[in-house]
């Protein structure tokens, strides 16, 4: 692994990452090909939690920094090989700081080779009051493919003031190898919108979005079921193109929100893989 030199966590300048992932098959599993990470990040050594799915390799990805912070700006690449499977997770929910009138961006570009599986499933971005944060994913997903991505945020005043958040938006591109687009979802909200009402009384929201074959995909009506506990509401509906299936979903804090991806990841994964996987412990 080469690390990359540490930058000035001032508020001015931020953070500034280039990393990247590379997964591959290799010997009967998925294994770690190349990684470039560096400081803010951090990531696990690799697991192989499922029984059911000896081949498939786990990272948790840690923050070194105790959350992003005013122009932060971290790019990741992760590449998943031809019959390789993958998972990558938080090991819990990632703070964001106040934005200073220079909100952190986080960047990442998917690729996903034929018949590879790839989840990315992140716990909720919690928004600190004048939190202002981007989220950019452009993904190339091969037509017998799986992506799974799971991205959202809550928000958190540690003075219990109500101070609003600044702003969340989010950007997310995906494409097939020959460049044809099959969908671009892009949502933005402002913390006094939210104050004001804009989710009704729901403080949490997320998406999860199951790009995969059609022999893969749950009944919409199942992820809603299942996800619409703790108070969490959810929609669920085809993606454009015959692309998959895209889960809107509202609840009423961060905790609420996280139990309810991690019910929709395990049964998005196991109607993509046809088995169910281990429960990821946080």
């Amino acid at each position: 692994m080469r690390s990359l030199l540490q930058s000035c966590s001032g508020s001015e300048t931020g953070r500034s990452l280039d990393a990247a992932l590379m997964v591959d098959r290799g010997g009967g599993r998925s294994v770690l090909r190349r990684q470039q990470i560096g400081y803010p990040l951090h990531i696990t050594r690799g697991f192989y939690l499922d029984a059911v799915r000896p081949d498939l390799l786990t990272l948790y990805i840690q923050s070194a920094s105790g959350g992003l912070y005013a122009g932060d700006r971290i790019n990741l690449d992760i590449g998943v090989g031809a019959d390789a499977a993958f998972h990558m997770t938080t090991q819990a929910a990632t703070v964001v700081h106040d934005g200073r009138n220079n909100g952190a961006i986080q960047s990442q570009r998917v690729t996903v080779e034929q018949g590879g599986f790839c989840a990315l499933t992140s716990d909720p971005h919690v928004l600190f009051p004048g939190a202002d944060l981007t989220l950019e994913t452009a993904a190339v997903v091969a037509h017998d493919a799986v992506l799974c991505l799971a991205d959202g945020f809550a928000v958190h005043d540690p003075k219990a003031q109500e101070r609003p958040f600044g702003r969340f938006e989010s950007r997310l591109t995906v494409s097939r190898p020959d460049g044809r687009l099959l969908l671009r979802d892009l949502g933005a909200i402002d913390g006094e919108e939210l104050r004001k009402g804009a989710l009704g009384r729901m403080t949490a929201s997320a998406n999860l979005l199951l790009i995969a074959p059609s022999g893969g995909l749950p009944a919409a009506e199942e992820l809603e079921r299942a996800v619409d506990c703790d108070g969490a509401l959810s929609g669920c509906s085809l993606a454009p193109n015959g692309a998959g299936l895209v889960l809107r979903v509202l609840a009423p804090d961060g905790g609420a929100l996280a139990r309810a991806l991690d019910v929709a990841f395990h049964i998005a994964a196991n109607a993509a893989l046809g088995v169910p996987l281990t429960r990821r412990r946080k």
